[in-house]
């Protein structure tokens, strides 16, 4: 969508390509969509089974404007399309404006990381507020399922999609644990907001999206600690950064961790409650970071920390 965003704000068209349903598996789940412009086009909807094909389909509906269904796999019309994983797939294809009034407001949605539901039937679309309308339902589907949704058909014409503010990754450190867990993270497509208190003015060679210099209490004040924001001390500190983890598990941050010994685990908690934290707040902390993987060195735990940290999330 990003893609799909910036074109309509240049004011070019695009078309929007939806997987809308799937039966029997497939590489990509229900949800997950490609965006095209009359010369380019962004992401993938299978293993490059059908691609091609949904790009011809997308042309035509940059040119006449009306919206496609198209069925791969069983019961296809398109026998000399093979998806090789055996499933069937629904792809919506819509046209989209520039001056669409939902552009602007999954724009100004995204500024505020707000998570937003997108419905269309493919002519028309509109957008909703999962912060600022909690109470938005869709009909015929239940609260907790559509909380573990990623998107789904209401009707025959009618589909829906969730977006999600896009996961922000705050890496406090400076070594080459630091350094691995922050390019990785920017490789996964996080925001990666990297933090070298007192550090020199010019940010590492990985090139992450933002770099501060500052403490880490400055930078949780300038960045809102939201449920898709998770936080990684990888300065093997403690007794230095104890008031900050403090702040971030007192925080709504999705995610908190600490590089460092499983035997000073009992010790960290100790200090947490003698702080005033709750057990529920200290229940958030992870430390040792990440998951087990029986290696140390730097990348093993970028790895592991990354692969953590995308679990965590896909819960909210």
């Amino acid at each position: 969508m990003q893609f799909a965003l910036s074109n309509l704000t240049g004011g070019r068209k695009i078309a929007l390509a939806t997987i809308i349903h799937s039966d029997g598996g497939g590489p990509r789940p229900v949800g997950t969509q490609m965006a095209f412009t009359d010369r380019r086009k962004m992401g993938f909807l299978s293993g490059g089974c059908i691609e091609a094909d949904v790009a011809l389909h997308a042309g035509a509906a940059l040119l006449d404007g009306q919206p496609r269904r198209l069925i791969y796999g069983q019961g296809s019309p398109f026998l000399d399309i093979q998806l090789q994983c055996g499933a069937s797939i629904t792809i919506a294809v819509e046209r989209v404006l520039p001056s669409d009034p939902v552009v602007q407001s999954l724009l100004e949605a995204m500024a505020r990381r707000e998570e937003v539901i997108w419905i269309s039937d493919g002519r028309s679309r509109i957008t909703t507020s999962c912060q600022t309308d909690p109470s938005f339902q869709l009909v015929g589907v239940e609260q907790s399922q559509l909380e573990s949704l990623q998107a789904g058909q209401i009707d025959a014409e009618r589909y829906w999609v969730r977006y999600r503010p896009r996961t922000r990754l705050i890496v406090i450190g400076s070594d080459p644990t630091a350094l691995a867990i922050a390019k990785l993270a920017k490789d996964a497509e996080f925001e990666v907001v990297f933090v070298r208190p007192h550090g020199p003015n010019l940010p590492p060679p990985i090139a992450p999206q933002l770099y501060r210099t500052t403490n880490p209490q400055k930078v949780f004040e300038e960045f809102r600690l939201d449920h898709r924001t998770a936080v990684v001390f990888a300065n093997h500190d403690f007794e230095a950064s104890r008031e900050d983890v403090a702040r971030a598990l007192s925080s709504k941050a999705g995610y908190v961790g600490m590089v460092g010994a499983k035997r000073q685990r009992p010790a960290k908690d100790r200090w947490l409650r003698e702080f005033g934290l709750s057990e529920e707040e200290i229940a958030k902390f992870r430390s040792p970071v990440g998951l087990p993987v029986g290696r140390s060195s730097p990348f093993a735990i970028a790895v592991s920390v990354i692969a953590e940290v995308l679990r965590v999330m896909n819960e909210h």
